[in-house]
Formats: C-alpha cells, structure tokens, sequence
C-alpha cells in the first residue's frame, strides 16, 4: 500500500516530465544468455511492453514528445520508447509486438554493419571470450586484430576462427544472425511498417574525445538510411549518441545539421527545459525488475536520487 502510494505521489510531482525507455536487441538463441541490457528475452520485452499498454502511461512518438516537451504541452507522463543499434532481432521479435499492440517506437540504426552482412565484431568476440570463461578486457585487442583485413570475408573468417580457438560453436548464433544488423531491406521494411527509423552514426563512434568526425558519421549514417528507406536525408533528424558517450560541442553540431533531440543512457526522466540534446533515459534489462520499472515511470527513483544528492551535498 505505502508503495503505491509513493508511486502515485511522484506521478503526480513529476507528470509533466518526459520519460524514455531504452533498449537494444533480444536474445534469439538457444541455450546460454548474454548481455543483460544488450540482450533481453523475447517474452521479457513481450510482458514489458504489455504492461506498458495496459498502464496510465501514454505512449507517444518521439518526433512529437520532442515538439511537446518543447511547448510544454506533453500529456501527463508522458512516454516514448526507443531502441538502439537496430538488431536483426529488433526487426525480426520486437517489431511484431509493438505492431499487435498498437505502440510507437524508434528505433536508432547504426548502418555501417547493414550495408556490410557481418557480425559486430566486437560484440560478437565480447559473447566468445565470455562462453570460454575469459576475462572480456582481451576483447579490444582481438577486434582490433580481426577489423585490420579489408574485406568483409576475411574478417568473417579471422572471427570464426576466433570462435574455433576458444572452442566457441558459431553455428545458431551465427545462421541466425543473433549479432547482425538489421539488413537494408529490413529497414525498409520496418520503415513502412511505421517503425520510426533514425541517427545512430555510421559506423557507431561516439564523440567522446574529439567531435570533429560527427557531422561526417551523421552524414553517411543519412544517406545509408536515404538508400535503405527511399526517403530524403533530413527526415532523419533524431540522434542517439553511441553508447551514450558525448563530446560537450555535439549539441550545437547536431543543432547545426538539422537534428532535432539526441539521447543519451544516463538515466532520468525530462522536466520541462530540458535541452532536446541532452535527453535521459531508462536502460531497461533482463535483471531489471517489474517494480524497478515502474519506479523509473513513476518517478519514484528521479525522486530518490534527488534527495540523496541534496543530502550529500548538505552533509
């Protein structure tokens, strides 16, 4: 009952602040599960993604929870859903359940690995060093290694053998293209069906210790997704910054080539000012429980971390 009751208090304190779920992709395969906010299960998202339907929580567009923040006309707690890099699976398990359950979506494709049919190498040697027991700082040195050959088939080949040495079977994840990108097709796809594609850069660098190479990464990620969709470039205009890292200039360079709001994965809910560029979000994930959930919709957990804060800084 007190829980309850906390929770509609803080609906009630922080209803006109925008919240953003985020996600990345869901874990397909058979057997051994990896990837805790990377990856989580088919029916987790399912039950989720339920749950928010049935809620108090209405679910919006992004395009038009940006504009309404804005104005400060948002409806009361107001949420948008967004999922990052744009996995095969998004296209293949998370797409048909927000279609059956009437939800909107964005989904931010890094278009690199869905021009170029490969495994992400770094999440795919991530998964490998993990299955053998091994401990994951190996992970940057072995990409490195395998991303040095030019082509797409020999760096196929350097990360099956990669599997071989740690004694690693590729054959369902990689037939079912557990580490892939969605295909151009599929984006397109997607795209008509309403998924509402946008900016992750195109080969997913982050902005962390020198910007300059962001507007040409938005740049070619546009016109990958122009090629994929059949629509013009500018109408993508909603950014996520690659694992959430950030460059303190990105903000005016995105104002500056026409993107409209960018995300980041810290957590938090958006009062009303807050700078389209800088918009928090909740990781959501297999470990992530249905109460710690809605704690992050209610704005029980914004308001706990505000509290905490103004006791640490007054003591």
């Amino acid at each position: 009952m007190k829980e309850r009751l906390l929770f509609a208090l803080s609906r009630r304190i922080s209803r006109k602040s925008l919240r953003i779920l985020a996600y990345h992709g869901l874990w397909t395969t058979p057997g051994y599960q990896y990837g805790n906010h990377l990856f989580m299960s088919p029916e987790n998202f399912e039950q989720r993604m339920t749950w928010l339907k049935n809620s108090r929580y209405p679910v919006l567009p992004l395009g038009e929870a940006v504009d309404r923040l804005e104005r400060g006309n948002l409806p009361d707690n107001a949420v948008v859903i967004t999922i990052d890099d744009g996995w095969s699976s998004t296209y293949t398990h998370m797409l048909p359940v927000l279609e059956g359950l009437g939800l909107p979506a964005t989904v931010y494709v890094t278009t690199w690995y869905s021009e170029n049919q490969l495994p992400v190498v770094n999440v795919a040697v991530d998964y490998i060093l993990q299955r053998a027991g091994r401990s994951s700082t190996s992970r940057f040195p072995i990409t490195a290694d395998i991303e040095k050959f030019p082509s797409l088939s020999e760096r196929g080949a350097a990360l099956r053998e990669c599997a071989a040495r740690f004694g690693v079977t590729i054959e369902e994840w990689w037939e079912g293209r557990q580490f892939h990108v969605m295909s151009t097709a599929e984006i397109r796809d997607a795209d008509r069906r309403g998924l509402d594609i946008q900016l992750h850069t195109h080969r997913h660098r982050s902005s962390e210790v020198n910007s300059d190479h962001l507007e040409q990464e938005i740049a070619d990620n546009r016109a990958a997704l122009a090629r994929s969709c059949g629509r013009p470039e500018q109408s993508f205009s909603h950014f996520c910054y690659p694992s959430g890292i950030v460059h303190r200039s990105a903000g005016a360079i995105l104002k500056d080539i026409g993107v409209k709001s960018a995300t980041l994965v810290d957590e938090g809910i958006n009062p009303p000012g807050t700078s389209p560029y800088w918009l928090r979000r909740f990781l959501d994930g297999r470990s992530v429980s249905p109460v710690a959930f809605e704690a992050y919709l209610s704005g029980v957990r914004e308001l706990y971390r505000t509290v905490k804060n103004l006791a640490i800084a007054e003591g």
